[in-house]
């Protein structure tokens, strides 16, 4: 099964972690699922397949030279390893802090891998989640976070499935949501401002109640009955009020579209020859 961190645990290798039980005591230090010793085969194969054996000795002795972020960029981990002490200057430092700091708020990291799933671009992402959680976050910090964290791209429908079971209930819920809803289901969902069709909520309503109202009425029990009149009932007051609202949609958009028409027919007023000799041309003599 794939995982959206995948690239934090090759971050986890170049820094000569190849204990099973170390690297799983980091991500749960993190938050983060326990992970397979094949997944961190995968990336110590994709490391040596890469690296020269030198570097591979840096990582081992952890002792680095001036050439070893030029191969962790190659590796696509040059980010973290900015934060690493003795690696890199302090304010590069505290940016990362701001990254892993994000993975200890669990609704905060829930509402961004929410978005994330949903495909939301990184100045989007922070501008909605800085004005929800009043953070100091900027788009580097997402955009970090989205590539090592959480990177909906190496998930598959299939390792959707088994990821989810690892999920407690309220995170299983945003991320089903946010693979088979569209955004503005899913920002509801997470208490964030949303745009809701009034027509679409109602057609989608009427839709799902049609199909109940079909399926008791297949069911040759008293009960069953019942709940198909109950159905049916439910079917004819949503119609109505859907047939309504979409009557007065168009209405409004006919009679706006009218008014522009009319304004176009308008005849304007041209001002005589007194008015236009009057008007002050700009020219001197």
């Amino acid at each position: 099964m794939a995982i959206p961190y995948e690239l934090y645990i090759r971050f986890l290798a170049t820094k000569g972690l190849d204990d099973i039980k170390a690297v799983n005591a980091n991500l749960v230090a993190n938050h983060l699922f326990p992970v397979q010793q094949d997944l961190l085969d995968k990336q110590w194969e994709l490391i040596h397949s890469v690296v020269p054996k030198d570097i591979l000795t840096q990582i081992e002795q952890k002792t680095y030279s001036t050439d070893f972020l030029q191969y962790m960029r190659v590796l696509e981990v040059e980010d973290l390893w900015l934060g690493e002490p003795g690696v890199t200057t302090d304010s590069k430092g505290t940016l990362v802090k701001l990254v892993y700091d994000l993975l200890q708020d669990p609704v905060l990291k829930i509402t961004a891998n929410g978005l994330l799933i949903k495909k939301m671009g990184v100045a989007e992402l922070t501008r909605v989640l800085t004005a929800k959680f009043s953070g100091m976050y900027k788009d580097i910090h997402f955009d970090i976070y989205s590539r090592f964290f959480f990177n909906p791209c190496r998930m598959t429908r299939r390792d959707w499935r088994e990821y989810l079971k690892l999920c407690a209930e309220r995170e299983r819920r945003i991320y089903f949501t946010a693979l088979t809803e569209d955004m503005e289901v899913l920002k509801t969902e997470l208490d964030l401002p949303a745009q809701v069709s009034v027509s679409n909520t109602l057609q989608y309503l009427l839709t799902k109640s049609f199909q109940k109202a079909k399926t008791y009425l297949n069911i040759n029990t008293p009960e069953a009955g019942k709940e198909a009149r109950e159905w049916i009932s439910q079917v004819s007051n949503l119609a109505d009020k859907y047939e309504k609202h979409r009557s007065g949609d168009q209405h409004d958009f006919a009679k706006s579209l009218q008014m522009e028409f009319d304004f176009i027919d308008d005849q304007f007023d041209t001002p005589d020859s007194d008015i236009a000799a009057a008007v002050p041309t700009g020219h001197t003599d």
